[in-house]
């Protein structure tokens, strides 16, 4: 892609993802297979909705349909709708999907890929803002009287925000990529627009001649392609809510945070009620027999909430793979057991590809301090920039000369004193965790050292 004058791009030295769940996956390969189950057949009905509702947005997917009622391979991946196409990942996971499709389809595979627009949701402050490099600064907008619960996403109505905006952008980027990009976003996110119609136009632009489908959450014929699998995990409830404990023990057995609280005083669904959603309470765990009755007549009237979206999309979509970022692939893999209980099938589940922006003066900053431009990324002074390095080590000795020994007191318990396994095990934890909080410590000193650096740091 041509880049402007001064832009520069190049691979990360290195990576990591924030959760060790996809820190586990991405040592795999990126990749976790998936696990068979029932699925569910793919709606003629919805296939002519997305049809018409891509076509409405500019977008011609006719053809990507007819190979999806086919039988074609299903790569999908989804975000919420955001200011000027939301946030950079966006447009990173838009274009996983259609490489993905194209990699298929080279190996001689039918394929086609969905983008899910999260319109559904209704935390309008994650939604409402957008952000761009220029020059040596970053550019951020917001629609500051956005609030949450005030409407879903996708009815939230546009202020002028937008559009003052990209008129100060537009003096300062100049190349030509730049003024088709600016000239789209004013087309798009019009003041009095919603947000659903500027960034499915704004996207739909984007994935012109692609295999991409652009969904929306909140389209009715989703709802009553995928009712079937909602009025399983409505009438199992108590089980699914077993199964959701079992999943967030399985995180915790492993030292993993979970990522999702799970509420059994509410359902998984939500109510429809004009452009909100209106949170409704289980019987005990329970769905209540008045609310699974009108959802098996009028599924269209609900929304899932975050951990039953997945097994909707999947059984509307009938998934192949799943392109996600590491926060969703770790509530995927807490949620999964949900899935056991409907007997829903888990596609393969796909790291998306990492890409960033640095500014110039991040790319200065870098080489005058001799770091990786990934390094950059993190909130605090890399540790090998701050005193303290012999302490650090010797604290990493003490870790694993301790960890060693008391596995071996473990193992020795284990065959001679099993009465005591649990101490030690308790110990085992409480030592780790008072090794993990010295070494907060050291580094918080450290960083009290080194406070001019961290000033320049933490000012960038």
């Amino acid at each position: 892609m041509p880049q402007r004058r001064g832009a520069a791009h190049g691979e990360l030295a290195h990576w990591v993802p924030l959760h060790p769940a996809a820190r586990q996956v991405a040592a795999a390969g990126g990749v976790l297979r998936g696990e068979a189950g029932a699925r569910y057949p793919r709606s003629a009905a919805l296939a002519e909705r997305l049809v018409a509702r891509n076509r409405e947005w500019g977008h011609d997917v006719a053809a990507v349909l007819e190979e999806w009622l086919a039988g074609a391979e299903v790569v999908v991946t989804g975000q919420q709708p955001g200011l000027w196409g939301g946030p950079l990942l966006t447009l990173v996971k838009a274009c996983a999907v259609a490489a993905e499709v194209r990699r298929r389809r080279a190996a001689g595979r039918r394929a086609v890929g969905f983008l899910w627009l999260a319109t559904a949701d209704d935390d309008l402050e994650e939604m409402g803002w957008g952000r761009v490099p220029v020059g040596e600064e970053l550019v951020e907008v917001r629609e500051a009287s956005w609030h949450r619960g005030d409407s879903v996403g996708g009815a939230a109505v546009l202020g002028t925000a937008c559009a003052e905006a990209l008129a100060q952008l537009a003096g300062a980027l100049t190349g030509a990529n730049a003024q088709e990009a600016l000239a789209l976003a004013r087309s798009c996110y019009r003041p009095g627009s919603t947000l659903g119609e500027a960034t499915g136009t704004f996207l739909a632009r984007l994935l012109r001649g692609t295999d991409v489908v652009l969904v929306d959450a909140c389209e009715a014929e989703l709802a009553r392609s995928s009712a079937a699998v909602v009025q399983a995990v409505l009438g199992r409830l108590p089980a699914v809510w077993e199964a959701l404990a079992e999943g967030e023990a399985a995180m915790v057995a492993r030292g993993w945070k979970r990522v999702l609280v799970v509420t059994p005083g509410r359902l998984p669904v939500f109510r429809r009620v004009g452009v909100r959603r209106q949170r409704l309470a289980s019987e005990k765990g329970r769905c209540p027999a008045a609310v699974l009755a009108e959802h098996a007549r009028w599924p269209e009237r609900f929304l899932p909430n975050a951990w039953l979206r997945p097994l909707v999309q999947d059984a509307a979509l009938d998934t192949t793979v799943a392109i996600l970022g590491g926060a969703e692939l770790a509530y995927h893999w807490q949620t999964a057991p949900a899935r056991q209980v409907v007997g829903l099938v888990r596609p393969d589940w796909r790291l998306r590809p990492h890409v960033t922006v640095v500014t110039a003066a991040e790319r200065r900053l870098a080489a005058q301090l001799g770091v990786g431009l990934e390094e950059v990324l993190h909130a605090r002074l890399p540790v090998r920039l701050l005193p303290g390095g012999a302490v650090r080590r010797e604290l990493q000795h003490l870790e694993a000369m301790l960890a060693a020994r008391l596995e071996r007191l473990a193992q020795r318990a284990a065959a001679e004193l099993p009465v005591v396994g649990g101490d030690v095990a308790a110990t085992q934890v409480r030592l780790k965790a008072a090794l993990q909080w010295l070494a907060t410590r050291i580094d918080a000193g450290a960083l009290r050292s080194a406070a001019t650096a961290a000033a320049r740091w933490q000012r960038l």
